[in-house]
């Protein structure tokens, strides 16, 4: 299987590696290593992370995965498609996605 990412991820992810870059450069590389690792990781397996469990019919089906650490706050917003998985967004844990999913899908 295979993984694809939403424009919204790109964003997300370049985001986050400025983010850390700001304190550390080295850490950056290996925040989107993780990412990328964790993307293979969920297209084996799509069934590994939790469902996230929205009212909106739209958001049935979207999963989330923590990344490992040091990045176990950001969590990894995904569904599985016939062709593989679809990464939808990569958002840091503090955002208040559960009660404003309209915001971040």
């Amino acid at each position: 299987m295979s993984w694809k990412a939403s424009p919204e991820t790109d964003e997300d992810l370049i985001g986050s590696r400025d983010f850390i870059a700001a304190d550390n450069e080295q850490s950056a590389v290996d925040f989107l290593d993780a990412a990328f690792e964790t993307f293979d990781l969920l297209a084996q397996f799509p069934e590994m992370g939790s469902l996230a469990h929205f009212r909106h019919p739209s958001l049935q089906g979207v999963r989330y995965f923590v990344l490992p650490p040091p990045f176990n706050r950001w969590l990894i917003f995904y569904r599985s498609t016939d062709e593989g998985v679809e990464i939808q967004r990569v958002l840091y844990g503090n955002i208040n996605w559960r009660q404003e999913p309209e915001r971040f899908f």
